[in-house]
């Protein structure tokens, strides 16, 4: 009895002392992922509220990022292969070769994903904050049932409205060129229906009364909340 307690105690503090020896190289190697992974995450939050700058940080960091991405993974490959070199156990040896390709191949397989939540975060974040002013501008345009475009309240909110019916509020409508995007107040839900073009004929998949609302050509819609959408025009 003895001597399994003795052997069990070697046993666990010989694990001990390995994951202190991998603990710093997971540490410091998947810190430099997780900043990429911020990186994509921020840029569909900054996009959000200003796309000006997200435009032009995705010219920047098209190139950049990838390039990042392989110059990372290269150099923690390397390292990973040193500590390898050392290591007796052959199944840490492969841990420590293959950690950097696996976290790399994460970080890519989930990149549109991450832009995607950074978007859907931020556009969350202005529903929350706008709420009670985009109301009352709703309020308005339902009495007055007039057709706005880039029109701006007293609190500086910008807004365009498609008289329908129903009557929808599209809320800082901004983008480049004529590509744009809002938050859309959406009381009949339609606006869900559209799902982008047919890749074999190039048109709409969604019909025209749906599409051309608000004068350009909705692409996509995702829900909020509510009554809340945020859509994607071009």
């Amino acid at each position: 009895m003895r001597k399994t307690d003795g052997s069990n105690a070697i046993a666990y503090a010989e694990g001990v002392r390995q994951y202190r020896r991998m603990k710093p190289f997971f540490r410091k190697s998947g810190a430099f992922f997780l900043l990429i992974a911020s990186a994509l995450f921020l840029f569909g939050l900054i996009n959000v509220y200003f796309p000006g700058a997200g435009f032009l940080l995705f010219l920047v960091g098209l190139p950049t990022l990838p390039i990042a991405l392989v110059t990372i993974t290269t150099i923690w490959l390397i390292r990973g292969i040193k500590m390898a070199r050392s290591e007796v156990d052959r199944s840490k040896a492969i841990v420590y070769v293959c950690a950097s390709p696996v976290m790399c191949l994460l970080v890519v397989l989930t990149a549109s994903l991450l832009i995607f939540l950074g978007g859907f975060v931020g556009d969350l974040a202005r529903l929350a904050v706008n709420q009670r002013q985009y109301a009352a501008i709703i309020s308005k345009a339902r009495v007055e049932r007039r057709a706005e475009w880039y029109a701006e309240d007293t609190n500086g909110v910008t807004y365009s409205v498609d008289v329908g019916p129903p009557v929808r509020v599209a809320f800082e409508p901004a983008g480049m060129l004529d590509n744009w995007s809002a938050i859309v107040f959406d009381p009949s839900g339609k606006m869900m229906m559209a799902n982008g073009f047919n890749s074999k004929t190039g048109e709409f998949q969604t019909p025209e009364p749906i599409t051309k609302l608000f004068g350009g050509d909705l692409v996509s819609c995702r829900r909020l909340w509510g009554d809340y959408l945020t859509c994607s025009f071009t």
